[in-house]
C-alpha cells in the first residue's frame, strides 16, 4: 500500500502548481450477489412453423395429420413442431382444436421465435455509495489493513431490475441467424460484504486557487471519479475554511 499511495503522490504532483494537503485510506463497502438468470435463443421464425400457426388462425384443426396432408408434410415433423409451440407457450389445445395464445400471436406478428435454454450463473457486485452493479471478473484486492468505513458510505435495497439491466448489456450476444439473450432473473443470493481499500487525497491547486479530491479505487485500479464528486460535494467548504484559517493564523 505504501508503495501505491507514492506513486500515486508521484503522478498527482506532477504538475508543480498542485500539493497534497492531506491523504488518508478508507474502505468502500461492495456486496457480492450470486444470481441464477434464464436465456432464450431468438430467431427468425421458419415457414413450416409460420404455415402452422396460420393454419389454427383460420382453422379448427386437433390433428397433426391433418397438418401433413395440407402440407404434404411427414406427420411426425409435424407433430414436434406442435409439441414444441405448446412447450413454449404459441398454441395451446381447446375444445374445437388448436388456438394461438396472446404470445403465439404476438410472435407470428412480428416474425420470431424464442427457445428457452439452460440458465446460467454470474456473480454480481454492488457498490451504494455508486448504486451500480457490475460483474465479478476478477477476485476482490486484499485488504492489507482495518481502514475505516468510507464515511458517506449508504445502504440501498436490492435492485433486480437494474441487475438484470446488467447482465442484459454484457450477457446478450449476436451470432449468424440469432441472438442469445438474458430471459430474466430466477434467484440471487446474498455471498458477502467485500471492502475495498481506497486511498484519498485532498488537493490545492496553487495556480487556478482551486481545492479538489482524487481518490483511488483499489478494486477497479483507477481513480474514482463518483467517489470524488461526492467527497467535494460535503466537504469543499469545510476545507476551504480550513485553509482560510491556516493562512490568518500563520501570519498572526
Amino acid at each position: 500500500m505504501d508503495k501505491l499511495i507514492g506513486r500515486l503522490t508521484s503522478e498527482i504532483t506532477q504538475n508543480r502548481d498542485v500539493s497534497i494537503r492531506k491523504s488518508d485510506v478508507w474502505q468502500l463497502p461492495v456486496i457480492s450477489y450470486e444470481v441464477s438468470f434464464g436465456r432464450v435463443k431468438r430467431l427468425k421464425m421458419d415457414i413450416l412453423m409460420k404455415m402452422l400457426l396460420f393454419a389454427f388462425q383460420q382453422s379448427e384443426i386437433r390433428r397433426a395429420a391433418v397438418l401433413a396432408d395440407m402440407l404434404s408434410v411427414e406427420e411426425l415433423f409435424v407433430s414436434d413442431l406442435i409439441d414444441k409451440m405448446q412447450h413454449t407457450g404459441l398454441v395451446l389445445l381447446g375444445k374445437k382444436g388448436y388456438v394461438l395464445t396472446p404470445k403465439g400471436h404476438d410472435y407470428l406478428d412480428k416474425g420470431i421465435f424464442e427457445e428457452g435454454l439452460d440458465g446460467e450463473q454470474a456473480e454480481i457486485s454492488y457498490s451504494a455509495a455508486h448504486d451500480a452493479y457490475s460483474l465479478n471478473e476478477t477476485e476482490s484486492p486484499a485488504n492489507e489493513g482495518e481502514f475505516p468505513l468510507y464515511r458517506f458510505a449508504v445502504e440501498k435495497d436490492t435492485d433486480e431490475e437494474s441487475m438484470f439491466e446488467l447482465l442484459a448489456n454484457e450477457k446478450n450476444s449476436t451470432e449468424e441467424g440469432f441472438q442469445i439473450l438474458v430471459s430474466g432473473i430466477d434467484d440471487f443470493e446474498e455471498l458477502e460484504t467485500v471492502f475495498i481499500p481506497c486511498i484519498e487525497f485532498q488537493c490545492y491547486d496553487q495556480k487556478q486557487d482551486i481545492l479538489f479530491a482524487r481518490v483511488w479505487n483499489t478494486g477497479t485500479g483507477a481513480w474514482d471519479g463518483k467517489l470524488e464528486q461526492q467527497i467535494e460535494e460535503h466537504e469543499l467548504v469545510e476545507w476551504r475554511e480550513a485553509m482560510k484559517a491556516e493562512v490568518e493564523a500563520s501570519g498572526q
